[in-house]
């Protein structure tokens, strides 16, 4: 994101005029906004008010230090001491910038009282203390320590700064699509969960060489009369899946299977007659027994006229299975 800081800058006014200008130079030629009192000099309690929302809405406190402690509140102490007290007070990154030799400085900008003498070197000690700081002589020296100090408090501590409102308007919009993808992705990945929790585990399965029997009735061919005849068939569960497969390709129920059944008696196992009537509750536990060993797939729906159905059809593994069983291997000769 492009964001810009918003810098305080703080001093002693007439006698660092040219130094804050420097500074608010440096901060500006960074593609960040300097704020400062160079049109409200602190010299009342209510411009200090003031002062302090300012601050407030700052991301870093720059403060620069000549040869003089300032104007005196009510309590003796100075505007800039006020400014910068209410800066750490509040939390804010502070960088200070300290004249390195006092006694160069033109006397018109260095404090006649030597009580405020007193204050200013009791202040800077302050300043220092628990601190770097980076001393100067001239404004220009002062804007480049001020550049390369800045820069790194940029770096080890970045603060919330300002965003052109159309930026944080889109980025926002993004930060959003972001946040509810990944809530999409969380919650889908507990439904996976749930769905697993809810799925039936059957490791103890039997595979598909386990026998089964499916019982029938039907009445013989060489029969003249009606009377049905009971039969059965012993058969693999391979062998059961090979033969409802073309019936349940597609969704079918447990009568689509029976059809499968009957059709196989009379053309796999040479079964002639008519009237075939196949058990169901044998073919029911057969298809179960496919729908936990993964090569069906079941669920429950309505017919149009409102009767309750299961319905099954192959999985991916079924019609995989069925293929396996059913193609013709190369080099197969069919037996007389």
């Amino acid at each position: 994101m492009d964001k810009k800081y918003q810098i305080f800058v703080s001093s002693t006014f007439a006698d660092l005029v040219e130094e804050r200008q420097s500074v608010s130079r440096a901060i500006l030629d960074m593609g960040h906004i300097p704020a400062g009192m160079e049109m409200f000099p602190a010299t009342d309690v209510e411009q200090l008010t003031y002062i302090k929302k300012v601050i407030d809405e700052c991301d870093y406190y720059v403060l620069i230090i000549g040869a003089r402690y300032g104007s005196l509140d009510e309590e003796g102490v100075s505007y800039t001491e006020r400014e910068f007290q209410y800066a750490v007070d509040t939390g804010k990154t502070v960088l200070a910038f300290l004249h390195r030799n006092m006694d160069s400085v033109p006397l018109g900008k260095t404090d006649k009282d030597d009580s405020k003498r007193r204050k200013l070197d009791t202040f800077i000690a302050s300043v220092s203390s628990g601190r770097l700081v980076q001393f100067w002589e001239s404004a220009v020296e002062l804007k480049a320590y001020a550049i390369v100090s800045l820069t790194k408090a940029f770096s080890e501590n970045p603060q919330v700064g300002w965003v052109r409102a159309d930026k944080i308007a889109s980025e926002s919009t993004m930060a959003d699509i972001i946040k509810y993808r990944n809530e999409n992705d969380g919650l889908r990945s507990e439904i996976v969960k749930i769905k697993s929790s809810l799925k039936p585990i059957f490791d103890d399965a039997a595979d598909l060489t386990a026998m089964m029997k499916i019982e029938f009735t039907y009445t013989p061919s060489s029969s003249s009369s009606s009377i049905l005849r009971k039969s059965h068939v012993d058969i693999s569960f391979q062998e059961f899946l090979k033969w409802i497969s073309p019936d349940l390709h597609t969704p079918g129920t447990v009568l689509s299977a029976c059809a499968a059944i009957t059709r196989a008696l009379k053309e796999r196992r040479g079964f002639a007659g008519r009237n075939f009537a196949t058990q169901q509750a044998a073919v029911n536990d057969g298809l179960l027994h496919l729908v936990a060993t993964g090569h069906l797939k079941m669920w429950a729906s309505k017919t149009a006229g409102g009767q309750h159905v299961t319905g099954y059809q192959l999985t991916e593994l079924g019609v995989r299975t069925w293929q396996e069983m059913s193609y013709i291997k190369a080099g197969y000769v069919e037996s007389d």
